[in-house]
């Protein structure tokens, strides 16, 4: 039997969610419709009927109208899970960054805009250079500690309509909207570096980190998420040979003056 390729699983459960989610939502909408027709018509049935009949009639539409109540929190709770759930699909599990389901999306709208507009979209692709010596030397748990505030550090480094997203283990991937000209996504990748330099584990101890970075832009190293992708982890591989702490550009442009 073939494995489930993880990406097209978390996006499945992402769109089944979701799907589950608007008809949760559309039930919870019709349940809120009757009841205020049941209360509409138990006043005027009040108004037609004697004493002993609208008390009897009362009490049917009462349980009747708490039974509708009971359902419509039960869709409530229903509707919250859900929302919970298709969540925790666009995210990663350990530093809760979108993962590559949620930043494919935000990448395909993106470049839907840049190409509207005639603008640039950047792609950073980043790996830790000495990630594997703290896993070794001080554990996997230090090391998931140090993988959360690399995290923080990279989502405090960019703005508020860039997407950082963990691609696995320990690179990650910096969506930047809106770039004017690739020398703006070089500047960010600077402070990225910076902001990686004192990275602090949970335990408290500094672990200094320094990292590599790969950059391709839209339109200039091509116009598909994939080879975006590719072509930065690419240009991450040249930095790293070059002897990581730094960041290359895939088509080679000149850094900031």
């Amino acid at each position: 039997m073939d494995e489930v390729d993880p990406v097209d699983a978390a996006g499945m459960a992402a769109a089944s969610a979701a799907a589950d989610l608007a008809r949760v939502q559309a039930k919870v909408a019709a349940a809120r419709a009757v009841l205020a027709q049941l209360l509409q018509e138990v006043v005027r049935a009040e108004g037609r009927l004697d004493d002993d009949r609208a008390a009897e009639l009362l009490a049917a539409n009462e349980q009747l109208v708490l039974s509708a109540l009971h359902d419509q929190t039960m869709a409530a709770q229903a509707t919250q899970v859900l929302a919970r759930v298709a969540h925790a699909a666009e995210r990663d599990a350990l530093t809760r960054l979108p993962n590559r389901v949620l930043l494919i999306d935000r990448f395909a709208r993106a470049l839907a805009a840049a190409r509207r507009s005639g603008g640039r979209v950047a792609l950073l692709f980043l790996d830790l250079d000495n990630f594997k010596q703290v896993n070794d030397t001080l554990g996997h748990a230090v090391g998931d500690g140090v993988l959360k505030d690399v995290a923080h550090r990279l989502v405090t480094a960019v703005r508020e309509a860039d997407t950082v997203s963990r691609h696995g283990g320990d690179e990650f991937l910096v969506l930047l909207t809106d770039v004017t000209q690739p020398d703006d996504a070089a500047r960010i990748a600077d402070k990225l570096l910076r902001a990686l330099a004192d990275s602090r584990a949970a335990s408290g101890a500094v672990h200094p980190l320094q990292a590599s970075i790969g950059i391709s832009v839209y339109p200039d190293d091509g116009d598909d998420i994939d080879l975006l992708i590719h072509r930065a982890d690419l240009a991450m591989y040249r930095a790293k040979r070059e002897g990581g702490g730094g960041w290359a550009f895939h088509h080679n442009a000149a850094p900031p003056g």
